[in-house]
């Protein structure tokens, strides 16, 4: 009985340390992204789709991207020197510009309450990253056979897309899932179709099964 308390305080203790850690950890983050946290709340209303207008206005920000590196046609070295040019202007002018310029809205606590919201949704994707790599890793070092197959069988089905489809456009349609997976994810149709399609697999699974049953009967 005491070994069990002792167990179990342990236990609540452990809970209790990693719930403090995990504040800590959005308190960081809350403090780190300070400079940015009307921007973020302006780019979660749109990711979110909080008007209906907003992906088609996505999708066609993307598209007039990709267009202008389809007209223009820049070399790989050219598009990353802009790529990561672009990241530095971004990160160095767009919060003074914003807080001076368009920054007209309090503070309030329900706008620390969706910041709040956007940490926890960035440390979950940052920790289920993590965690797959973490799966991966296991995966290679007890099943290597089955890492080396499934590794090679991945990479050759995305090196003959990527043969078939051309890079930009394969680019294009994956910046575009992206930027549309948020507000897919908020309004409940990536789950819909998610559970939609394991249904499909499901039913097909036990149909080939029955009918294998019934040809050996």
């Amino acid at each position: 009985m005491a070994a069990h308390g002792r167990n179990s305080d342990d236990s609540n203790n452990g809970t209790k340390a990693g719930l403090e850690t995990k504040d800590e950890e959005i308190a960081s983050l809350e403090n780190t992204l300070h400079d940015w946290r009307h921007i973020l709340l302006h780019a979660d209303r749109w990711l979110r789709w909080q008007d209906d207008s907003y992906p088609a206005i996505l999708v066609t920000l993307v598209t007039l991207c990709y267009g202008i590196l389809w007209w223009w046609e820049p070399s790989i070295l050219t598009t990353i020197a802009l790529i990561v040019m672009k990241l530095c202007l971004i990160d160095y002018l767009v919060p003074t510009v914003f807080q001076k310029y368009f920054n007209t809205e309090e503070w309030t606590a329900e706008h620390e309450r969706k910041l709040q919201q956007i940490c926890i949704i960035l440390i979950h994707s940052k920790d289920k990253v993590i965690r797959t790599y973490k799966w991966v890793k296991e995966t290679r070092d007890s099943k290597p056979k089955q890492y080396f197959f499934a590794v090679i069988g991945v990479l050759s089905v995305v090196a003959f897309i990527g043969n078939l489809i051309p890079n930009l456009l394969l680019m294009w349609l994956l910046s575009v899932f992206l930027v549309l997976v948020p507000g897919l994810n908020h309004r409940g149709i990536i789950a819909k179709y998610y559970a939609s399609t394991l249904q499909f697999v499901v039913s097909f699974i036990r149909q080939t099964k029955n009918q294998m049953k019934n040809k050996k009967e």
